[in-house]
């Protein structure tokens, strides 16, 4: 996919290359009873013409740029995609792709887990248990049962429930039930801040950058100005095939039912604001806003710290997805249209090596470890939205609350697995760092309590020269379910709707 005349918009799910920015969403997991009702209920997706008429939504353009009324996408686990292709099959798709791209998928997210820091109260055993499971079972302790994940995106609460039943109306009956049943959902709907409803939970303002992905409609200068998208950004343009799998990738190869589908690890993330709020308080020499600005690496309207590292920059405008000036801006050498403060940041006096933001996406800085192109290979889509309701500091504990959704790339392990492994949950990610603790683990996050290293219980940043340690970092984000999905092409969705494979590239 090395040009736009190769795209088929029509056969790439659609939340891939673009974020619908639906106000009410439910993500639901299903496991699979009846393996031929599946297949039926899988094909009707594909097709909408169905009763109940749910369509999985592809990526072409909205007709008259209206939003419809719901948007459908689908992922599977390797554990459903073998039973709906069978194993013979699926080795058969392992056989024909890179190591990279099929094994992690195949190991699956709760054999992973150790690698992603989910231990402790994140471990595999206490996954999927705070709120949203369905049956009277209790999830089992290696996920076999959980096999297709499926996103409602809804313009209105009502039309959720409405759509949510139409989607459970296709199912297949058979005479032992139905063929798939949901075993667990949760609902995300807006974080209202001061009227704004752009926010997620640890109060910060959220949808401000994306990966700006190449040769896509979204990027061509009539579409943007249709869409009233400025043309002044500066984010570099990350290759198709980072995020749609391509059999003309130079540095992975794949199954051709992957083609035109993509991978994601589905998480979801509860926080601990009561927590992560007497942290931020716990040092009394620093305001606790900017201990929130420097632990992220933004302040909580958006404003990146390398633009403004004393305060908001209100100037900067109303921040969203398209307003560049909240991501105009790099560390080393200043983007051509960053505002504010255009010194280098290379050693950290404005926006620290540990804060999240910096971490997961390091732009320029080729002193990280494995960046050495606008971190472009480890760029991820992020499709995730907030859970529960708004912090009161007056409420009971147990009110569930956090982060949940998607995080999507084409290899896992060149995207979420190597951000999440080598960026966010190790410290010396950089070289060289003079931070005491060589900048430990993500602070947004926190260390696990089971954690061997005294460094990463130690927030510092670097201020005029000397450092300013924060002691008791503790864990502010508990992973409470994740799986490891494939998400498709249409065509694809079709093929494993019918148990089949199509024939492997062969090059001669």
């Amino acid at each position: 996919m090395s040009n736009s005349s190769q795209i088929e918009m029509n056969d790439i799910q659609g939340l891939i290359l673009r974020g619908y920015n639906f106000p009410h969403i439910r993500y639901i997991i299903f496991s699979i009873k009846n393996t031929d009702g599946a297949k039926q209920f899988c094909a009707d997706l594909a097709s909408g013409t169905a009763p109940g008429g749910l369509l999985i939504t592809n990526a072409e353009p909205w007709e008259n740029m209206e939003k419809p009324d719901y948007c459908l996408n689908i992922g599977f686990t390797y554990a459903g995609l073998e039973k709906l292709i069978g194993t013979a099959n699926s080795k058969a798709v392992e056989r024909h792709s890179s190591r990279e791209v099929f094994k992690s998928f195949k190991k699956g997210a709760v054999e992973d887990a150790g690698q992603m820091g989910d231990t402790g109260e994140s471990a595999p055993a206490n996954w999927w248990k705070n709120g949203g499971w369905i049956p009277k079972e209790a999830p089992t302790a290696n996920g076999s049962e959980l096999h297709i994940q499926i996103t409602l995106f809804t313009l209105t609460a009502e039309n959720r429930e409405k759509y949510y039943a139409a989607l459970l109306g296709m199912i297949t009956e058979t005479p032992s039930g139905p063929a798939v049943i949901p075993v667990y959902y949760q609902d995300s709907d807006p974080v209202t801040v001061d009227g704004n409803s752009d926010y997620v939970h640890f109060g910060y303002r959220d949808s401000l950058s994306q990966p700006r992905i190449d040769d896509i409609i979204w990027e061509k200068p009539k579409m943007r100005k249709l869409m009233g998208i400025s043309s002044i950004d500066d984010r570099p343009k990350v290759p198709l095939d980072r995020f749609v799998i391509s059999q003309q990738a130079k540095d992975y190869y794949a199954h051709t039912l992957l083609v035109n589908g993509t991978f994601s690890a589905f998480r979801l993330l509860y926080q601990d604001e009561a927590k992560f709020n007497r942290f931020i308080h716990s040092n009394t020499e620093i305001s606790p806003e900017l201990m929130a600005a420097k632990m992220c690496g933004r302040w909580r309207d958006g404003t990146p710290l390398v633009v403004s590292p004393d305060k908001e920059d209100k100037s900067l405008g109303e921040p969203s997805t398209k307003n560049f000036n909240f991501t105009n801006f790099n560390y080393l050498t200043p983007s051509p249209n960053q505002q504010g403060d255009q010194s280098s940041d290379e050693l950290a006096l404005k926006c620290p090596y540990a804060a999240h933001i910096r971490r997961a996406n390091p732009r320029d800085d080729i002193n990280v470890k494995g960046n050495d192109d606008n971190a472009e290979t480890h760029r991820i889509v992020r499709r995730a939205s907030p859970y529960g309701p708004v912090y009161d500091p007056a409420e009971k504990p147990g009110i569930q609350r956090g982060l949940v959704g998607l995080f999507i790339g084409a290899v896992l392990d060149f995207q979420f697995r190597f951000v999440t492994r080598l960026w966010l949950e190790q410290g010396g990610f950089r070289n060289p760092d003079a931070s005491p603790n060589y900048s430990g683990v993500d602070p947004i996050f926190g260390p696990q309590a089971d954690d061997s290293s005294p460094d990463n219980f130690v927030f510092a940043y670097n201020e005029k020269g000397t450092y300013t340690e924060t002691p008791n970092l503790t864990r502010f984000v508990r992973t409470d379910g994740s799986l490891y999905l494939f998400l498709p092409g249409i065509s694809g969705l079709k093929y494993i709707s019918q148990g089949i494979i199509p024939p492997p590239l062969t090059v001669n």
